[in-house]
């Protein structure tokens, strides 16, 4: 999920991490704070200790809290599932910030960690939900990638038009993807191979046995 910083994303990050060092409850380094974020966002990664940071600066003060970086804050987390970024932040966040933005990501995040994958995607298709992903880069990609992880750890064989629908890919798009994951069409199914979590096993529970369940085999036998 972290691609590699320019010299400038890197130099920005440092003196971020050399503020929250010996300032972080100065909130005085709010506007430095805010900025990462769009810098974070220009630069395909993440830094949740920065975001929480900031989200704490808000939560103590929220007359200073500006929601559009809220909301930014949030869609960068959402990208990190299945870790969680988005409970983290969204237990920081004021409850005198009131977007509606952020009560679409809280319903998407729930179907997202819910499973309900095709109700995800019937969400986005409303141009008021995707909305909320406007400018941050890679965001459709990164929650595909999620989906797909569930997918990966669930099944060892899926229908193709079920796969269409859980993950929002059709045709050349979707062989692309199954050729990346080295997953292997095979007429209309869809064949995952086998991993520590989809495969399927045997556990066998042993009980433990008590003294009293035992003592009176103990005493028949002994002739007692």
């Amino acid at each position: 999920k972290r691609l590699s910083l320019s010299s400038h994303a890197r130099a920005m990050q440092e003196e971020v991490q050399r503020l929250l060092s010996e300032r972080r409850f100065d909130p005085s380094i709010t506007p430095q704070l805010e900025a990462y974020v769009d810098e974070q966002i220009k630069g395909g990664y993440t830094d949740l200790d920065a975001n929480l940071a900031l989200l704490r600066f808000y939560q103590y003060n929220p007359a200073t809290a500006n929601s559009e970086v809220v909301c930014k804050i949030l869609v960068k987390a959402l990208m990190q599932m299945p870790a969680t970024d988005f409970m983290l932040c969204m237990y920081l966040v004021p409850g005198a910030v009131k977007e509606q933005k952020i009560e679409v990501l809280k319903q998407l995040s729930d179907k997202l960690e819910t499973c309900q994958f095709k109700e995800y995607w019937a969400d986005m298709a409303d141009e008021k939900n995707a909305s909320v992903a406007n400018g941050i880069p890679g965001f459709h990609e990164a929650i595909r990638q999620y989906i797909v992880g569930v997918i990966s750890a669930t099944y060892q064989v899926i229908a193709r038009d079920e796969l269409e629908i859980l993950i929002n890919l059709k045709g050349a798009q979707l062989d692309q993807l199954l050729e990346e994951k080295k997953w292997v069409a095979k007429g209309s199914d869809v064949q995952i191979p086998v991993n520590e979590f989809n495969e399927a096993s045997v556990k066998f529970k042993q009980d433990g046995i008590s003294f009293d369940q035992l003592a009176p085999i103990i005493v028949s036998t002994a002739g007692l």
